[in-house]
């Protein structure tokens, strides 16, 4: 599964960070927001202006900004993460106005819930370090792609790294098989077939079979 940042990755906590700072007065867009966050597995700190306690605007990992309270923060220092939350489409002085607060974006609801899901879900989920990725491409059948990638990725389980194994190919057996764990209990990628929207790492990663101390997302037969 792949995919591409379309934003700067904020700043690594090692593992959970804070929920976003809510800035509004507005009751329905107040429930919209709270919405999206429970949607992305995040827990958000409300607040009608600038918090009063000390670090609590610049420490928060995303900010999301109501149109109605941009006049209210405009005075507070600026930093990376605001998101100026609005609705009307035709209102050209929201750009003016996230230029005044220092928004890094201008997002309009509801067209744009789907990436304001991913960007909290971002934050809840914290960013994890870089990871090594190894692809083994086989120049015919036969060759032992399958086997090099199984063994690949149980010797990188022996030495104690956090293992993940990708079975791209919808024609084989499935490698789990290969592993002798075709009954294993969980997931495979039929399951996520017809699937839509996001799906978080960890609850990825633990709902996949666990096969020699290694996750397997594999093909079924």
């Amino acid at each position: 599964m792949a995919g591409t940042v379309t934003h700067d990755p904020l700043p690594a906590g090692g593992g959970r960070q804070g929920g976003p700072l809510i800035v509004t007065e507005d009751a329905e867009l107040l429930d919209d927001l709270l919405r999206l966050c429970a949607a992305a597995g995040a827990t958000p700190e409300v607040h009608h202006g600038v918090p009063e306690r000390q670090g609590g605007w610049e420490t928060a990992p995303l900010v999301l900004v109501g149109d109605d309270a941009a006049r209210r923060v405009r005075g507070a220092a600026r930093r990376r993460g605001v998101v100026l939350v609005g609705r009307d489409q035709d209102d050209s002085g929201v750009w003016r106005r996230a230029v005044e607060i220092g928004a890094d974006h201008v997002l309009m609801l509801p067209d744009g819930e789907q990436w304001l899901v991913d960007r909290i879900a971002d934050v809840a989920e914290g960013v994890g370090r870089p990871a090594l990725t190894v692809g083994v491409i086989g120049g015919r059948g036969g060759a032992g792609a399958s086997t090099l990638a199984c063994a690949l990725a149980v010797t990188s389980a022996r030495e104690g790294l956090r293992t993940l194994l990708v079975d791209a190919d919808p024609l084989g057996g499935g490698l789990d098989v290969l592993l002798g764990g075709e009954t294993a209990e969980g997931l495979r990628w039929p399951a996520f077939a017809a699937s839509r929207g996001r799906v978080g790492g960890g609850a990825l990663e633990e709902s996949l079979p666990e096969l020699h101390s290694l996750r397997v997302l594999s093909w079924d037969r």
